[in-house]
């Protein structure tokens, strides 16, 4: 799987919650999803580093993205970001995510996250935790 049927797979996923697949040339570093209380950024890793301190980079998380999603939840919106590898998922308030990703090792991760599902995604669990902001 890679970050486009990543993409797809979330916005089914909050199809209650009026999910909408985002691309904004016009704006740079906007979230990929959009429902109705909020944003989410999605990044996708085929594997995580083989050892456990090395730095866990994902290559596409851009300046813009990182830019985007302070502003917003300085701005009082709610804004995530949601990691894959595999079958894990992470999910992250986005100014944790821009302060730390690209940045710490995976265990870190682990501790930064807002939810870890460490055998594929639980929708219900998803959808709780994507309202509680």
């Amino acid at each position: 799987m890679a970050e486009h049927d990543m993409r797809g797979k979330v916005v089914k996923m909050l199809r209650p919650l009026h999910g909408i697949a985002v691309e904004n040339p016009c704006l740079p570093g906007t979230a990929d999803v959009n429902y109705v209380e909020g944003w989410i950024e999605l990044k996708w890793l085929r594997a995580w580093p083989k050892r456990p301190e090395t730095v866990v980079h994902i290559e596409h998380y851009t300046q813009e993205q990182r830019l985007w999603s302070v502003a917003r939840r300085l701005a009082g919106g709610t804004s995530w970001l949601l990691l894959q590898c595999k079958r894990e998922w992470l999910l992250f308030d986005s100014g944790v995510a821009a302060k730390h990703l690209n940045a710490v090792p995976r265990s870190d991760l682990y501790e930064l996250a807002d939810k870890v599902w460490t055998n594929g995604l639980n929708v219900q669990e998803f959808l709780t935790c994507v309202q509680r902001k």
